[in-house]
């Protein structure tokens, strides 16, 4: 779907893959899962906002954990918005990404349209 959105889409298999992806391919968002192998979306985010690279890079946490700490950890660490993936459809991902990407930069990096 976000292909069909005019959107580069880049994926990861684990919490490692993605850091490395984040910082070769810097993309404009990236849409982040908690429950990863080798190292955790928290985890991920954490590095994401301690890498010069990648420290303005929009961040989705999509997310099974839909515990208040966990949306509030989230949020602690950096993330632009929350999604609990069993309250969320498609459509509505498509649509946060699309906010999220028109909200003020994070210190004034420019959009590419490219999704991660």
């Amino acid at each position: 779907r976000f292909v069909a959105e005019n959107f580069k889409v880049i994926t990861a298999d684990d919490g490692e893959q993605a850091l490395s992806a984040a910082i070769k391919e810097g993309p404009d968002i990236i849409i982040l899962d908690i429950m990863m192998p080798k190292i955790s979306g928290f985890d991920v985010l954490d590095i994401l906002r301690d890498t010069p690279e990648t420290k303005n890079t929009k961040v989705i946490v999509m997310s099974a954990l839909s515990q208040e700490s966990d949306i509030q950890k989230g949020k602690e660490l950096g993330a632009d918005a929350y999604l609990v993936k069993s309250q969320t459809t498609l459509s509505d991902v498509i649509q946060k990404t699309k906010d999220v990407l028109a909200a003020p930069p994070r210190e004034g990096k420019a959009p590419q349209n490219k999704t991660f």
